[in-house]
């Protein structure tokens, strides 16, 4: 199991709080979590257009989280 936390760079901590939580939760819950495919990435609203993260970095950092989780499963 893994995550993208794609929290605005506006909230106080980048949804670092969120993404914490949601590790221990599904740490309790007896989920196995693959480390290396979780990632924080923030998206702002003018990095997504017709509802798709528009802007190349966040979408290369996007596929890398998602082959790690492909690798470590």
């Amino acid at each position: 199991m893994s995550w993208i936390n794609a929290s605005s760079v506006a909230a106080p901590t980048g949804g670092r709080d969120a993404h914490d939580s949601l590790r221990k939760v599904l740490t309790y819950a007896g989920a196995k979590i693959v480390d290396d495919a979780c990632a924080r990435i923030p998206v702002s609203r003018a990095d997504v257009a017709d509802g798709q993260v528009a802007d190349p970095d966040l979408r290369g950092r996007i596929a890398v989280a998602v082959q790690r989780l492909r690798e470590g499963i």
